[in-house]
């Protein structure tokens, strides 16, 4: 295997317990996300991981590829633990909240790592096209270099005093939040200490930039919307019931 995609699935949320397995048009939104990953071409496996034997239970019953992995802290964490235990080169991090992803977007995403073997860590981004998308704390930002690679991730608007009006001028981006490891990098994140910036905005990717690893950074046009509250979920239904 070169390529394995990982799923990190938990039920215990506390803004919507229970969202990998809420009813989508009459699957589990963690099935829409794993038949998505299934159709990439740049990934040989896909796992889900978990530590809730409900979440496990459903996986089964659809086909679906599961490990259980006990207590994580983060869904990083939780990839790593599957990765560990595999033979590969590379590990994408997909989040079961995103019923909205397509297979060319990971696709997108693996890419300049089967390319370039000094890519370590990659990762999407998407153009921000309203003002409350810009001002709000839960879009994450980053801004990248003219090679693509991350400066900075923050919660803040960035790069700041841009108006309303400008935006459209400006390349503002929102970071979508997969990601793509070298296992052996994946591996070596979850042994750092958190670090000052990583706290600060409580992001865990700038502990790849504190510690001077770059991260790539892919913009793409394909929608995505993660499911964080129940309202996002009816957004969801909306647009899917519209394509």
């Amino acid at each position: 295997m070169q390529s394995v995609g990982i799923i990190p699935a938990r039920y215990a949320s506390s803004r919507f317990e229970g969202k990998p397995l809420v009813n989508l048009f009459g699957k589990p939104m963690v099935q829409h996300v794993y038949e998505s990953a299934c159709r990439a071409e740049t990934l040989d496996v896909v796992i889900v991981a978990t530590d809730d034997e409900r979440i496990y239970d459903a996986v089964t019953r659809f086909g679906g590829n599961v490990q259980m992995t006990g207590e994580c802290e983060t869904g990083t964490e939780r990839v790593a633990v599957v990765a560990e235990g595999l033979k590969c080169d590379i590990v994408a991090n997909i989040q079961g909240d995103e019923p909205l992803l397509k297979p060319a977007q990971i696709d997108l995403m693996l890419r300049p790592m089967l390319d370039n073997p000094e890519v370590q860590v990659c990762t999407l981004k998407q153009r921000v096209k309203t003002a409350a998308d810009y001002r709000d704390i839960n879009v994450v930002k980053v801004v990248t270099d003219l090679q693509g690679d991350a400066l900075y991730f923050s919660r803040a608007s960035m790069p700041g005093k841009i108006t309303e009006t400008e935006l459209h001028k400006f390349p503002v981006y929102r970071h979508v939040g997969l990601y793509a490891y070298r296992r052996e990098q994946l591996l070596a994140f979850t042994r750092w200490a958190r670090t000052p910036y990583e706290l600060a905005e409580g992001l865990e990717q700038l502990r790849f930039l504190e510690n001077g690893v770059p991260i790539h950074v892919v913009e793409t046009d394909t929608p995505l919307i993660g499911v964080d509250v129940p309202a996002d979920l009816e957004r969801v239904k909306q647009i899917l019931e519209a394509s």
